[in-house]
């Protein structure tokens, strides 16, 4: 049984993990479909610090390794993929980039694309010759200027 100072300790702790996350995360990562799961983590993470719902927190996640697997799908084997999350008042904001080279036969599924414009406001993809980006805004649900059109 936990005595008054360790519940005390406990309820710090999750007032801490309860604040927004200020400012932006950066991550970058090899472009291989392993390390998106380290993307969406982060994307649930910021999601949960913004008191998101559980529901919000699964799409932000699932937005976010869309738009990486999107990328990752065009890369060479040498590319990386570097990733910026930044909660605002009202909308996350995501963009991505991919550098180092992108295949002759991008390995892109449709439905990706599909997915990814149902869950988030905003996405844009662009190629380029050598690199490709993607951003997207996730509007926070309840924020006062919600003009959110993804139906959620």
């Amino acid at each position: 049984m936990l005595d008054a100072d360790e519940i005390q300790a406990t309820d710090a702790g999750d007032e801490a993990a309860r604040r927004a996350i200020a400012g932006p995360i950066t991550l970058g990562f090899p472009a291989r479909p392993e390390p998106v799961r380290l993307a969406r983590l982060v994307g649930a993470a910021v999601a949960g610090s913004v008191d998101a719902s559980l529901d919000d927190i699964e799409d932000l996640r699932i937005a976010v390794g869309e738009a990486c697997t999107m990328l990752v799908g065009h890369a060479t084997p040498s590319a990386r993929v570097e990733i910026t999350i930044e909660p605002r008042a009202e909308a996350i904001d995501f963009s991505a980039q991919l550098r180092g080279g992108l295949r002759p036969d991008p390995q892109v599924d449709d439905l990706a694309q599909l997915v990814l414009r149902s869950l988030a406001d905003d996405v844009d993809f662009r190629l380029g010759t050598d690199d490709a980006a993607l951003t997207f805004s996730w509007p926070i649900a309840g924020a006062a200027s919600s003009g959110s059109q993804s139906g959620r």
